[in-house]
């Protein structure tokens, strides 16, 4: 909305000039009732001038998003729920995904984190919203940024003022249990300096329910086991941030974040019960993990960062079961210790005819060490001790040219290396990028990139252990996994800084993922990470907003995507298969008033395949609530999510000797209620510059 536009003030000039004009030729003896006249018939009705504000910029080949100004009135409380609810992006199982990539990676400030995507979404669902400058989201990362592919760069504000704000919040959550969080942020700039402190506390409980129908064929005979799985976790969690920024001047700065994430206490209970076996499990665990990360940028355009993560686990175990009247149990102490380091450097030259020079390099080194060890272990279940000891280090450098024209293409161009080690495995790898952005006008803006990366398990995925979940269910490692590769072609197309259409083609070799087996030497299912020929993936992703009325806005997300996974070392039973997958999300806004506002929004996904895996359609409808008041100090929100129950999909494998079937659906729906109090808001008075250009010699 735009009151008095530059037309606007052109109608006005042109009306006092026509007025001035008109009095001059009037008689000096003229009366008023000739001035009033005149001033009738040149008198303008109101002129209001309306606007609608961009959705999505694309500059350099990113699409970027004001996170803040995008969810004013959604009802998100944390920056990760407002990544989750920007166009394309949704959250899957507790991880942020992009439509049209097959993963993602988040970064903040253009720096990747040591820590792992779980400890780095814990970090974004304590930090406000208000943080937050803008989001840049890339199929194709440019090389600065030290990750490849696609990626979401959380861009926050610098101190520019004198200022002091902060938030207290207190969440309550029904899903099963009660769960209680509250959570406190502070943040106190100047126009040099800028300090930020965030705590979270979380008492957490989970229910978790699994039912299983399993016909496994073993020594030529079927058995058909049945089996119903209860899984109870409770802990209590926290997490703290603080951050100091200092600005050494316009174009020069120094920030330095501390994090931290602490599970004194964690325990977990699992309880089966089936025709074949009656086990249960008591773990009980915790988890200690802290991060110091610090950057620095010159005013010459050179960029240095380091980042440390610290990760401490340790957990025991019990395992007890009864399959027919053999009784089998053990105990298990293990744990886990992680020590990463990263460290980057950049330099960027501008230079005539608006090219630029890039070059840097990174490097990460790892150490991963790991135990398992098993103690009064009575009956037929397998079980080996593990204790390893991991080393991997990272070293890439990288080389890119890009060229910037006033209208038109313009285009960058970057090539990285790699040398890779973790053991006595040594590999180099070269990774092209490229993006060409043609910019006809805002309103028709074009993207073309091409991008390559490579993805590498966990370490706990490459340990050569067994876990046991239950008396049939275990979990194998994988000591022989490999690294995959992906190449990745995109075109995004903009219209009018509201809608954009995006099509994509995405080749992964050697993929790897978890699938689960019936072993054919014995009554075992095993879960186990193996790698694939290859996963490719190709389609069109569309995304579109619209104000349908002046109280409801909708946002509208479409994808159709080709699903093709092949491998030919899949045990026993090698696969090559294919599918069509749709998937369309609808998110409504209904603004009552000013302070209050409801959101009912809709996804629906087709049927899909992951291996051997068929998995049925799902469906998730969350409804909310958000009301400001207290002059918008005060804000209660209240979320329903996943009412109908139905936003995982159910899994049934029947294919080839292999055929069970997986129900994880319980216990999926939740309420929220989270009220909010902001405090502070003091920024510095604008006061009146004194004229002096007349002043001095």
């Amino acid at each position: 909305m735009a009151v008095m536009s530059l037309a606007l003030a052109s109608v006005f000039a042109t009306t006092t000039s026509r007025l001035s004009l008109s009095c001059q030729s009037l008689p000096s003896d003229s009366d008023s009732l000739a001035l009033k006249k005149i001033y009738k018939e040149i008198t303008l009705g109101e002129v209001v001038v309306k606007g609608k504000r961009p959705l999505v910029k694309m500059e350099n080949g990113m699409l970027n998003y004001n996170l803040s100004v995008l969810t004013e009135r959604k009802a998100v409380e944390n920056v990760y729920e407002a990544l989750a609810s920007l166009p394309g992006i949704s959250d899957k199982n507790g991880t942020l995904a992009l439509a049209g990539a097959s993963s993602v990676t988040v970064i903040m400030d253009g720096k990747p984190t040591t820590m792992t995507t779980e400890q780095f979404n814990t970090l974004l669902k304590s930090m406000p919203v208000n943080r937050v400058a803008k989001v840049e989201v890339m199929y194709s990362a440019p090389p600065q940024y030290h990750v490849r592919g696609a990626a979401i760069n959380i861009v926050t504000k610098r101190a520019s003022a004198y200022s002091s704000q902060g938030e207290v919040k207190a969440i309550y959550q029904n899903c099963y249990f009660n769960n209680y969080k509250g959570e406190a942020n502070f943040r106190l700039s100047t126009p040099k300096r800028a300090f930020d402190l965030m705590y979270s506390a979380n008492d957490s409980k989970s229910m978790q329910h699994f039912t299983m129908n399993s016909h496994h064929t073993y020594q030529n005979k079927v058995y058909d086991i049945s089996q119903t799985e209860w899984a109870r976790d409770k802990g209590l969690e926290h997490s703290l941030r603080a951050a100091y920024e200092y600005n050494i001047s316009d174009k020069s700065h120094f920030n330095i974040a501390y994090n931290s994430f602490l599970t004194p206490s964690d325990n977990v209970t699992n309880d089966v019960s089936g025709n074949y076996q009656i086990s249960r499990l008591d773990l009980h665990g915790r988890t200690y993990m802290h991060n110091v990360s610090a950057s620095y940028q010159s005013s010459f355009g050179l960029k240095l960062g380091a980042d440390y993560t610290n990760y401490h686990n340790v957990i025991h175990q019990y395992l007890q079961s009864k399959i027919g009247t053999e009784d089998n149990h053990f105990y298990i102490t293990g744990g886990q210790d992680v020590q990463r380091m990263s460290f980057t450097a950049d330099q960027q030259h501008s230079l005539k005819r608006n090219w630029t020079l890039g070059y840097g390099l990174s490097y990460e080194n790892a150490y991963d060490k790991d135990n398992q060890y098993y103690t009064d272990v009575v009956g037929s279940l397998q079980t080996s001790n593990t204790d390893t000891k991991v080393t991997e280090q990272t070293t890439d450098f990288y080389l890119s040219v890009s060229k910037n024209y006033a209208a038109g293409p313009s285009f960058s161009l970057s090539a990285s290396g790699e040398y890779y080690t973790i053991g006595n495995y040594h590999k180099w790898a070269f990774y092209p990028q490229a993006s060409v952005t043609y910019f006809k006008t805002p309103d028709h803006v074009f993207i073309l990139s091409l991008s390559s990366d490579k993805k590498y398990p966990s370490y706990w995925q490459m340990q050569s252990s067994v876990t046991h979940l239950d008396g049939y269910q275990e979990i194998r490692g994988s000591s022989d996994l490999r690294p995959c590769s992906t190449y990745k072609l995109t075109a995004t197309y903009a219209l009018k800084q509201r809608y954009t259409l995006t099509a994509f083609y995405e080749d992964t070799q050697d993929y790897f993922t978890q699938s689960i087996y019936q072993s054919p030497e014995r009554l075992a299912l095993i879960f186990q990470t193996r790698n694939w020929n290859f996963d490719r993936q190709y389609g069109l992703v569309a995304n579109a907003s619209f104000k349908v009325a002046p109280w409801l806005n909708t946002d509208v997300s479409a994808m159709g995507l080709r699903m093709h996974e092949k491998c030919d070392d899949y045990f026993d039973i090698p696969f090559d298969r294919s599918k069509w997958l749709y998937q369309v999300t609808m998110n409504n806004t209904f603004t009552a008033s000013k302070h209050l506002t409801f959101e009912l929004n809709g996804m629906y996904t087709s049927p899909l395949i992951q291996g051997t895996y068929d998995l049925t359609h799902l469906m998730q409808i969350d409804a909310s609530a958000k009301w400001r008041f207290c002059k918008d100090k005060c804000t209660l929100t209240a979320r329903l999510d996943d009412l109908f129950n139905s936003g995982i999909p159910k899994t049934k494998v029947n294919y080839a000797n292999q055929h069970f079937d997986m129900n994880t659906t319980y216990y999926l729906r939740s309420f929220t209620l989270t009220f909010s109090y902001r405090f502070g808001g003091y920024k510095e008075k604008e006061h009146k510059e004194v004229e002096k250009s007349r002043f001095g010699h």
